[in-house]
């Protein structure tokens, strides 16, 4: 009997903070797939459901809660659980980000355990 790990699609616009939380979820047992825009994340969820987006809120062209409407808008992508990450801490921002539906909503920078300890809680783990 096999069983897969869930897949994390990372967000992010920012090379390194793609590649540092990749590593992290790969590290507790995830796959990962990252990429750096709004664009790329709408084409992958398109081809591949993901088990959960961990979307950064502040990205050129196409922000986070751009993105995260588009999603909830898709029939086949409005229940993938989303959680956005973001440096901007501000009211507004979480309120925007429910209001939309977001998942949950991850302050940067974040502690290793408490991220992966909050897509555990959105995904099935084998």
């Amino acid at each position: 009997m096999t069983t897969s790990k869930p897949l994390v699609l990372v967000v992010d616009d920012e090379a390194m903070a793609r590649t540092m939380t990749s590593k992290l979820l790969e590290k507790a047992g995830f796959l990962t797939h990252a990429v750096e825009s709004g664009d790329e994340c709408l084409r992958f969820v398109s081809l591949q459901r993901p088990d959960a987006i961990l979307l950064d809120m502040l990205m050129p062209k196409m922000n986070g809660l751009e993105v995260l409407e588009k999603l909830r808008a898709g029939p086949t992508t409005k229940t993938i659980p989303v959680l956005l990450v973001t440096a901007k801490g501000q009211v507004d921002s979480v309120k925007a980000a429910v209001a939309l539906g977001a998942d949950d909503f991850i302050i940067k920078p974040f502690h290793s355990l408490d991220l992966i300890a909050r897509v555990r809680k959105k995904v099935s783990m084998p």
